[in-house]
């Protein structure tokens, strides 16, 4: 049972399994999907958005994807013509400078070590879902750490959700992705 009232920190484990029944709830399906890894996070974060509320969301135009790093310009595809909670998604791709107020999730999963602790730094308690790559990425005080490479898909954790590091970000998830999940408390050192 996840105790979401508890001030330790908390990450979400979604396996395998998981992946599966979220597949028919909207995360990591349609025909776009590739075996890329790349094009996967963009299924995800589609995914995502209907399971994380912003405060004042109801006032957004759009969902707003902030990209950073090395992702091919193919991938904004994924995101075309997709309506979540009756909004479509708009896509900047933008350098670890940029100003982040517009974002409503920043797509870390291409960037490299550097800039994406330079930006966790610059989002840590602002209301922007960062999603990144592997386990270090939920230490070092991301939202939602993909796992999209490597092990063969049966073995395969898809992601993780950091709960601590949500509510820091004032961003409230669903019930319904974190029950699909197991928990584990994380190290003293995560954020």
């Amino acid at each position: 049972m996840i105790n979401r009232f508890s001030p330790s920190a908390c990450l979400i484990r979604i396996t395998a399994w998981a992946a599966a029944a979220l597949s028919c709830a909207g995360i990591a399906c349609g025909a776009e999907a590739q075996t890329d890894g790349l094009s996967n996070s963009a299924e995800y974060i589609t995914g995502f958005v209907h399971y994380v509320h912003w405060q004042g969301e109801d006032r957004l135009p759009a969902w707003t994807v902030c990209i950073v790093g090395d992702v091919p310009v193919e991938q904004d595809r994924v995101y075309a013509g997709r309506i979540v909670r009756g909004k479509p998604f708009a896509i900047h791709r933008i350098d670890a400078e940029a100003a982040l107020n517009n974002c409503q999730v920043l797509d870390l999963s291409a960037a490299d070590a550097a800039t994406t602790d330079k930006l966790l730094a610059r989002v840590r308690r602002q209301p922007i879902l960062a999603v990144g790559s592997g386990s270090g990425f939920c230490t070092a005080g991301g939202q939602i750490c993909l796992h999209l490479g490597g092990a063969p898909a049966a073995e395969q954790q898809k992601f993780e959700v950091n709960i601590s590091a949500m509510r820091e970000a004032a961003l409230v998830v669903s019930s319904r992705l974190l029950t699909l999940g197991s928990s584990r408390t994380a190290g003293k050192d995560t954020p």
